[in-house]
């Protein structure tokens, strides 16, 4: 059984995987350690219209399964890590094969697979107490790391200009229409839509259960920004885990792409952002104001 999970909520490359990675390493939290694409397509795989938009009623048979799956394949390699003895154990030799042995009949869960931007009413009708975490990250910065990542999915031939052979990332409602634009203009469509969805599912139905967190701001000054988090969460204080945190600006996770830096998307695809950065105004404005 699970009782409040945390969910982390926000498209692909917004710094949703530094802080899932963080946060899977208190030792008061069950983890996948990956993205739970597998528990949630087996019961609602991408639609040929509406993508991995969920949005419900879902059939309670759905959500038990969906629970199931997440419960059975979590562990918790950090357990041990705040008892003095216990501590000295390595988390590599916590590993599934041995959770049977301390896992409690119910657990508190992290999660975190972008594609849940377009399944929150399934995530709330499914874990009623969930807790929320929703990262934001400038429209720019993303896109240009949703652009890197295409272009290493879908390689072309040296020289030739990017071609659409496959849909990689979160897919929302309406993809098939922008299987034939240009490169920017999908990524520009992926961050859009998912935080549209995003936000107006939270708002609506987990209004008091959210927290936004923005990733310049997690990057910048992380004590202060998971100490925020913790509260929300209701997470006890871990030395372990401040160690965690101590370390956390040293850590960057990025799944295909170069290494982050300032502006970065200026350098690398500055011209093909200016010319759809006026669609990611908008979103922008909702998060950052005049920032």
């Amino acid at each position: 059984m699970i009782e409040k999970p945390i969910f982390i909520i926000g498209c692909n490359r917004s710094g949703t995987t530094l802080l899932f990675r963080n946060l899977s390493e208190h030792p008061d939290l069950w983890s996948l350690y990956v993205e739970s694409q597998v528990v949630f397509h087996s019961q609602f795989p991408v639609d040929p219209l509406d993508g991995e938009r969920v949005s419900g009623p879902v059939e309670p048979s759905a959500q038990s399964a969906i629970r199931k799956g997440l419960y059975q394949q979590a562990h918790n390699k950090e357990a041990f890590q705040d008892r003095p003895i216990l501590g000295q154990v390595p988390p590599r030799f916590v590993q599934r094969p041995l959770n049977r042995l301390y896992k409690p009949p119910v657990i508190r869960l992290v999660e975190k697979t972008p594609a849940n931007s377009l399944r929150i009413p399934l995530l709330v009708e499914t874990f009623p107490d969930a807790h929320f975490i929703y990262v934001v990250r400038r429209g720019e910065a993303v896109v240009s790391s949703l652009m890197e990542g295409w272009k290493l999915w879908n390689r072309s031939p040296a020289g030739e200009p990017f071609s659409f052979r496959k849909w990689h990332y979160l897919t929302p409602p309406g993809w098939q229409e922008y299987t034939e634009e240009p490169l920017e203009s999908i990524c520009a469509f992926q961050w859009i839509e998912s935080n549209r969805f995003a936000h107006q599912d939270l708002e609506a139905l987990a209004s008091s259960r959210y927290l936004l967190v923005r990733h310049e701001d997690l990057v910048e000054d992380p004590a202060s920004e998971y100490g925020r988090i913790m509260r929300f969460c209701g997470l006890r204080e871990s030395g372990y885990f401040d160690r965690v945190i101590a370390r956390a600006n040293a850590r960057a996770y990025t799944t295909g792409g170069s290494a982050p830096r300032r502006d970065k998307w200026k350098q690398i695809h500055g011209a093909e952002i200016e010319s759809i950065r006026d669609r990611l105004a908008p979103v922008n404005q909702l998060f950052y104001g005049g920032d």
